[in-house]
């Protein structure tokens, strides 16, 4: 459970940096982005902590809400790949191969923020 916790920590820090580099600040949804999941590890297992995150957060695209928050998922793809190994791609290309189906939402943010 500490592995998670220190790694769902140091990803926050990423996003937050990757935020205010794109944005020029950090915002309320920035700082919150991912808390539940250290809660969650209290309790669940990583893979039921995530199957439950992505389930309930809006920067998902797996998420039951209808509407998507395209600005976190974008910062949170593009900072992935400075905190996970197996994640490479930045936010175009991971559009590109997994999200094509919202093209049309992500391109207006992906276009604004020069990625």
């Amino acid at each position: 459970m500490f592995e998670n916790v220190k790694y769902t920590l140091a990803h926050k820090k990423a996003f937050l940096k990757v935020e205010k580099s794109l944005t020029g600040k950090n915002t309320i949804r920035g700082y919150l982005h991912d808390v539940d999941k250290l809660f969650l590890y209290l309790v669940f297992t990583k893979r039921r902590t995530s199957k439950i995150h992505r389930w309930w957060s809006k920067h998902h695209m797996e998420s039951f809400w209808k509407s998507k928050d395209f600005k976190q998922a974008v910062i949170d793809w593009e900072c992935s790949r400075y905190t996970k190994p197996s994640k490479v791609m930045n936010a175009r290309e991971t559009m590109e191969k997994y999200y094509s189906e919202y093209k049309k939402d992500l391109i207006v943010i992906l276009d604004k923020f020069e990625l």
